[in-house]
This record gives structure tokens, C-alpha cells and sequence, in this order.
């Protein structure tokens, strides 16, 4: 299992790596500029896969939530309403907004220097041989995979500091004995006992807050704040208090 994170995090990439930079080592020099679109595009098809997989839930996990015993109930209508007088919420989605641009930021300013770079590095490619246009090319990618893990590792600081990676909102939620799902946009599920770094709940501005601990292939350990908004947020946080796993700290 172990080995299995390890390679999605980390060997992927690199097959990925050596495999465009083996094409670009065979292939005329002018298709570097698609090999380049392909790799931004599978490895961002690839995380958007795993986010969307981690909250989903499979088909009967759904289905037995929805069926179960419901235990409370927060409408689109009331959200809103709650959302937008919490004068705090703008600034908090602020921080996670800066975060989440990061390696689009760090995509950009990798792209103003990429000229540069290739100029540099594969310059005069085709009057090599094989293997050092090989090389040249694996040096090339091996720059973009720095940069996403230097990304990477700044989001990470960021998330320590904030206490949690990303927070999500459901625009309206619907409790019942086996877990919680919401009836409108993606569809988001979590089934019964959810693993939770912590729960809380903020009488003043109306919300409960689940630090769900979520572990992927892609990304290792994540941990996303669930925020569920209601007029009752005292009630909803002694209902669920026997449905979470507190992680040990």
C-alpha cells in the first residue's frame, strides 16, 4: 500500500516524465509545446478525478444513506441566508483562494521563463545524438516537476497554518443515521463514522465545522473543513458527536 502511494505521488510522474522526454528525444523538435499541453492536462485531469472519487461515495454507500433515519435537515434557502451574513467567510475564502492559485501562478511564471529554459537546455537538440537529446529532454521535464512539487510544498505551509488544506461548504446538507449528503451541485457524500481531526460548531455565525482526514494516492494525507451552516448549529454538533472518530492527537 505503501509503495502504492508512493508511486502515484511520485513514480507517475516520473514515467510520465521519461516518456514525453523520450518522444520529444525522437520526434522533430516543434512538438515539445503539446507534449508540455499534455502533461499540465492528464496530471490535472488526475487530481480532479481523486477529489471529486473522495467524496462521492459508491453507488450503495449513497443509496443506504438515503434511505436511513433522518436526523436533520439544512435547505439552500437557509445556507444562503447564513452565508451571507457571515462577515467572516469572505476572508477566510481568501486564504484558500490564494492557496489554490498557487500552481497556476507557479504554471504561469513557468511558462514566461519556458523560452528561456528550452533556449538553454534543448536548444540545439536535433544536432545530437539520441541519447543526450534523451537526457537534455529528461533535465527539461524534470524542471516542471520541481516547480509543482515546490508548489506543493508551499500549500502545504500555508494549510498548517490555516489548520486544514481546503474547506468546502455544502449549499445544503441532509443528515440521517449513516451519513450526510446534499441534494444539489456534485452531490457530495460521507458515511458514517467520519474520520475527523476535529468538530465544532460557532453559535454566532451559525455553523458546524468537520476537519475530515482524508487520505489519497495522488496527494497523501489532506485534511478538508466541512462546513455546515444551520440555525441550529449547537443541535447538529450533539448529533453527530456520536457519528465522528476523533483522530488522536
Amino acid at each position: 500500500m505503501r509503495f502504492k502511494k508512493l508511486f502515484m505521488q511520485y513514480g507517475l510522474s516520473q514515467v510520465l516524465l521519461i516518456s514525453f522526454a523520450f518522444a520529444n528525444a525522437w520526434l522533430p523538435p516543434g512538438y515539445i509545446v503539446y507534449f508540455i499541453v499534455i502533461y499540465v492536462l492528464i496530471f490535472g485531469a488526475l487530481m480532479l478525478y481523486f477529489a471529486r472519487k473522495m467524496f462521492k461515495g459508491k453507488v450503495k454507500d449513497v443509496d443506504a444513506i438515503k434511505k436511513a433515519k433522518r436526523m436533520f435537515r439544512a435547505k439552500p434557502a437557509e445556507v444562503r441566508q447564513l452565508m451571507t451574513r457571515d462577515r467572516l467567510l469572505v476572508s477566510e475564502m481568501k486564504g484558500q483562494f490564494v492557496s489554490m492559485m498557487l500552481p497556476f501562478i507557479f504554471i504561469i511564471v513557468l511558462l514566461i521563463f519556458l523560452p528561456h529554459l528550452r533556449e538553454a537546455i534543448v536548444s540545439e537538440a536535433e544536432k545530437l545524438e539520441f541519447l543526450e537529446r534523451f537526457i537534455r529532454y529528461i533535465i527539461l521535464y524534470e524542471s516542471f516537476f520541481v516547480v509543482t512539487l515546490i508548489s506543493r510544498f508551499v500549500q502545504n505551509i500555508l494549510a498548517k497554518r490555516r489548520g486544514f488544506t481546503t474547506m468546502m461548504i455544502l449549499n445544503d446538507y441532509i443528515v440521517t443515521e449513516k451519513g450526510i449528503y446534499s441534494e444539489t451541485g456534485p452531490g457530495y457524500t460521507f458515511t458514517f463514522p467520519i474520520k475527523v481531526k476535529n468538530i465544532s460548531y460557532n453559535d454566532k455565525r451559525c455553523f458546524v465545522d468537520l476537519d475530515v482526514v482524508q487520505e489519497t494516492v495522488m496527494t497523501g494525507k489532506n485534511i478538508t473543513r466541512i462546513r455546515l451552516y444551520t440555525k441550529k448549529p449547537r443541535e447538529l454538533y450533539n448529533k453527530l458527536q456520536n457519528y465522528v472518530q476523533v483522530e488522536a492527537k
